[in-house]
């Protein structure tokens, strides 16, 4: 699957990735948006039939971010930061997978199969919170709140 980025201030030129890993590892900032080749930041518009008759969802795709995995690992887990207008908001996270087989003669796959939605383990996922609260993704006011919720629990 190829990947077209398109400029948030429409330069004109975009930036082209042939598969999810160069998407990854090349079209990125160090805070996982996408670039344009201008350097301003980019993002990728889909559009995906849902099982609901003449509905669509319509992502903006702004970004990425890897989550934990070894240097060994097959299944390489990562979230996609998604809004719904152009602008840099963020309003949900998309969580995906791919799996590289290409060094065994095999293929490289995105997405998930019959084994379901990526598994993190829980420091993975205090990890990734980590990242969408220092990405602005998550206000931390936001997490306070939810954190002072846990403490009012009781747990049995």
């Amino acid at each position: 699957m190829s990947w077209s980025i398109e400029c948030l201030v429409d330069c004109g030129e975009g930036a082209y990735a042939t598969n999810i890993v160069k998407l990854l590892d090349e079209h990125r900032d160090s805070n996982g948006w996408f670039r344009c080749k201008c350097g301003e930041r980019g993002y990728i518009r889909k559009s995906y039939k849902l099982q609901e008759p003449g509905e669509t969802w319509n992502p903006f795709l702004k970004g990425a971010i890897r989550c934990k995995a070894s240097e060994n690992e097959t299944y390489k887990p990562f979230v996609f930061l998604v809004g719904y207008e152009i602008n840099d908001t963020v309003d949900d996270i998309w969580f995906s997978y791919y799996k590289d087989l290409r060094h065994k003669g095999g293929r490289l796959k995105l997405g998930y199969g019959p084994g379901g939605p990526p598994v993190l383990d829980k420091i993975s996922v205090l990890e990734l919170v980590s990242e969408l609260v220092r990405r602005d993704c998550l206000k931390l006011v936001d997490l306070r709140k939810q954190l002072q919720r846990l403490e009012s629990v009781s747990f049995r």
